[in-house]
């Protein structure tokens, strides 16, 4: 065999080696492409996810909480002031002022009767004297100034009955303390009221216990301008309740005119001394179907999703009463990760089924 008939099987042997590779390399190509450090943002599949008791837990090794960059804080003691807020509005004093109508008119002929009745009984005594004793007059005359007598006392009675009806509507309407205001003559807070110098707010109350707490001031600010607050005094519970609310209304009073029908808010404590709590940081809770979330650290590798209840907004985190407590480990870095794997183990399951 001569030399160009080992060149050309040199030159078959070497391009069929080269189809070879290419096909294998193309074939493999996608297994190439990727580096090690591709999978280190998996969790591997050793690692599982598990519910017990309606409770979602996740449970990973050592190695891969390192990999997946969890991180752990113990949630700190916190007290909070709860604060409620009332809504009221300012009274209109048309009523008031009806009633004070009204107690005039009735003080006027109460005095008008008095001033009767006294003429009435001296015109009496004097007809007796002069049929008894000296018989001048007849009978009859003496039996009418006795009727007219009679009858400016059964006034009189009336009167006295429609005063103290006043009085009791107002105090059923209005409490004693704003009756009294009324039926004083120089009552320096219903001045203030009429003259514009001051406004009677109406909080309503829903909350049977908060409407027992001894609530001196509030600071109330129309709804339209919650900036805008004014100091309000209390004066008294109102006796008849805004039907629907439940609770004990309570009358304030503002050192400053505001229109009548002015809807208000006012913000107060139910309790003086707060409530304990945690404090969670934002980064910890995840919202997941609508609700917040925090994944706690029962032990060594496991971790359980738990709800938290997020009512109380602090800016930073959450104030929470329900579910945790001082120093519990939650996940505050790479809580998305570890819901991404119970989702993952979910659906498996659901697969499977």
């Amino acid at each position: 065999m001569n030399a160009r008939h080992y060149k050309l099987i040199i030159s078959s042997l070497t391009f069929f080696v080269g189809l070879l590779v290419f096909t294998l390399v193309s074939l493999n190509r996608d297994d190439f492409m990727f580096s090690d450090s591709d999978y280190d943002e998996e969790i591997e599949t050793r690692d599982s996810a598990d519910y017990e008791h309606g409770v979602a837990y996740v449970t990973l090794e050592s190695r891969d909480q390192v990999a997946a960059g969890i991180e752990l804080v113990a949630v700190k003691e916190a007290n909070h002031q709860i604060d409620y807020l009332l809504y009221g509005v300012v009274v209109s004093l048309s009523e008031l002022l009806e009633i004070q109508d009204k107690l005039v008119q009735l003080m006027n002929e109460s005095r008008v009767n008095a001033l009767e009745e006294n003429h009435l009984a001296e015109s009496y005594e004097r007809a007796r004297i002069l049929y008894e004793e000296r018989q001048i007059i007849s009978l009859r005359e003496l039996k009418k100034a006795e009727f007219l007598l009679s009858a400016i006392k059964a006034d009189r009675l009336n009167l006295d009955r429609a005063l103290r009806s006043l009085n009791n509507s107002a105090d059923a309407k209005w409490g004693k303390k704003i009756s009294e205001w009324v039926f004083s003559e120089k009552s320096r807070e219903l001045g203030a009221l009429l003259d514009q110098k001051a406004s009677l707010v109406r909080l309503y109350v829903s909350d049977i216990k908060l409407s027992d707490m001894d609530i001196e001031a509030v600071d109330v600010a129309p709804v339209a301008a919650p900036g805008r607050k004014l100091s309000a005094r209390f004066i008294s519970d109102a006796p008849s309740v805004k039907l629907g609310t439940g609770g004990a209304d309570k009358f304030f009073i503002v050192e400053a005119g505001m229109p009548t029908g002015t809807q208000v808010v006012a913000s107060l404590s139910k309790s003086s001394k707060g409530t304990d709590g945690v404090f969670v940081p934002n980064e910890s809770v995840l919202w997941h179907s609508g609700r917040p979330w925090v994944f706690k650290n029962i032990n060594d590798g496991v971790f359980a999703r738990v709800e938290i209840k997020a009512d109380v907004d602090l800016g930073t985190g959450w104030f929470e009463v329900n579910t945790l407590v001082p120093g519990d480990q939650i996940v505050v870095t790479g809580a998305q990760l570890l819901l991404s794997e119970e989702l993952k183990y979910q659906i498996r399951n659901e697969n499977e089924d």
